[in-house]
Order: C-alpha cells, then structure tokens, then sequence
C-alpha cells in the first residue's frame, strides 16, 4: 500500500517536471511554433490528398488546434514570453488542381494563392468586390500576376475555422457569378 501511494506520488511530480520541460523547450525554439502546423497540415493534406478549399480548412484547422495548444502551454507559465505569436507561412506545392493555396497567414492578414487570379480577370474583380463587402474585412490586395489575394481582416471574434468558411463561401460565390 505504501508502495502504490508512493509510486503515485513519483509519478505526480514526473508530471509537472514533464510540463516544464516542454515550456523550457519551447522557449528555446520557439520557431515551433510557426513550423508545427505548417508540417502537420502538410503532411494531413498530403496523406489524404486533400487540395483547393477542404486543403484550406485542414489547414485553417490544424493551425486554430496549435494555436490553442500554446496558449494553454503559455497560461502554465506566464514567464513563457519567448513562445511568439502564431504564424503559418506555407510553401505552395506545385499542384495545378489546388484551387487555393494558404501561403501565410497571422491574426487579422492571410495571404492565398489562386491560379484562377492569373487566368481570369473578372474573377479577380469579383473577388475583390465581395471580399470588400464582407463585415471583417478591411483591406484586399490582388496581385494577377502573381495569382494572390492578401486579405487584412478584424480577427478578433473569429476563428480561423470561421475564417476560412467565410473564404470560401466568398470565392465559391465569385466563380458561380460568371
């Protein structure tokens, strides 16, 4: 009896050393957290071969689960100031059937990549338009050229799931408004 009753003890304070341990980790590499959801999305996307807008919403997912996972791990020790904000910067693959590629994104920007910008200039300008008419969004910037959007959005009371369902639902509309 002594020996379970220590046993759990032993293993109760393994379980805080365990925790700081990971914080004191995360500090000294604190670009994990930009890379660890950019590595996760892509390898989840790549596994199930994912592409266009259910790519962005994994995405879109997997970086809001991160998010939140080192926000709780900062709560547990609030000298953890070395973790910096959240950051997903993703390198386009070469895939032509992608119809929307995330290539960076922070709270309140996010950055797309979408061929069909390059291809057809009055998708381009619809976009735009119903992207400007959107409550959250405050600046877009189409660049043809090089086939991406930027769009500077209040992020505050929204989730990066809200985000990208908003995203979509927009582009969707401008492809069908032809």
């Amino acid at each position: 009896m002594l020996d379970q009753m220590s046993g759990s003890v032993t293993h109760q304070q393994k379980l805080p050393a365990t925790e700081e341990q990971i914080i004191e980790f995360l500090k000294e590499h604190n670009e994990l957290e930009m890379i660890l959801p950019v590595l996760l999305g892509v390898i989840v996307t790549s596994r199930f071969q994912l592409r266009g807008a259910y790519a962005l919403l994994v995405n879109l997912a997997i970086a809001a689960i991160f998010n939140q996972i080192f926000i709780n791990l900062k709560k547990l020790d609030p000298s953890a100031t070395a973790i910096s904000a959240r950051a997903t910067t993703i390198t386009p693959e070469p895939d032509t059937n992608s119809k929307y590629t995330i290539v960076h994104s922070v709270p309140g920007r996010i950055r797309l990549k979408i061929p069909q910008l390059k291809e057809d200039p009055d998708f381009a300008t619809r976009c735009q338009q119903l992207l400007h008419q959107d409550s959250h969004v405050i600046h877009v910037r189409v660049n043809r050229a090089a086939a991406s959007i930027v769009i500077n959005y209040h992020s505050q009371g929204l989730s990066d799931f809200d985000l990208g369902l908003r995203l979509l639902s927009i582009m969707n509309k401008a492809e069908r408004e032809e």
